[in-house]
């Protein structure tokens, strides 16, 4: 590639291969798309070009964790990384203060761990998807601080625990997607989480209240039972 090259778009082909190859003398990159196609990189062996402010390259067959990636110092522009779709594993990192990332789509992997507390380091961040993984352990109040978040989905995982009501602070939310953990209590009592529809919210241990059942009776037991596990 031309060093002086800005942006690639070479999406929706059948390249085969690895990423690295595609990136050589491209130093002065910043937007990468390489979405629906059949590359098999490892994610911990890329080095991204020093500019780059876009990422995609959902829907390949990437492996390897995001690691190299989020705490690279290239990653320090970073404003979009959508590596959904793929084979990625391992666990989400610790997320380094002063990123830029507005949009984090980690959906359809095999990343396991927990959600970070440290998240709220991404001050900037307006879309979050971690659908569909392996996560494990509680949604972090720490979440809550972010206040420009408009998309939140943390659907088809196993997290536990209840729904923190600190992300009531997100007041400019606009999707959520709770579903098919093991989450258990109360759901936030205030807009826009008890205004979403039940199918946010479904195929959990025992979330209540709006838009879920009252929570009385059994749901109460079972979310103290829960917390005294």
């Amino acid at each position: 590639m031309p060093d002086s090259l800005t942006s690639i778009d070479l999406s929706h082909n059948h390249f085969t291969g690895g990423i690295s190859e595609l990136l050589t003398n491209a130093t002065s990159l910043q937007i990468l798309n390489l979405s629906n196609n059949q590359l098999k990189s490892n994610l911990s062996e890329i080095k991204l070009p020093d500019a780059i402010s876009s990422v995609d390259v959902h829907s390949n067959q990437l492996v390897g964790s995001l690691s190299r990636i989020l705490n690279d110092r290239t990653s320090s522009f970073l404003e979009f990384l959508d590596v959904s779709h793929n084979q990625i594993s391992g666990e989400i990192p610790e997320f380094k203060a002063g990123l830029r990332l507005k949009v984090l789509h980690m959906g359809g992997n095999k990343i396991s761990g927990h959600i970070p507390n440290s998240v709220s380091n991404l001050s900037q961040l307006e879309r979050f998807d971690v659908s569909r993984n392996q996560m494990t352990g509680t949604i972090p109040t720490s979440l809550g601080l972010l206040v420009k978040l408009k998309w939140l989905d943390v659907s088809i995982n196993g997290l536990t625990g209840r729904i923190p009501n600190s992300l009531l602070g997100i007041e400019g939310l606009r999707h959520a997607s709770f579903r098919a953990n093991r989450l258990c209590g109360e759901i936030p009592q205030g807009r826009p989480f008890n205004i979403f529809p039940a199918a946010a919210y479904v195929h959990n241990l025992c979330l209540c209240g709006k838009p879920m059942p009252p929570c009385r009776g059994r749901g109460k037991k079972q979310e103290a039972n829960m917390m005294s596990q």
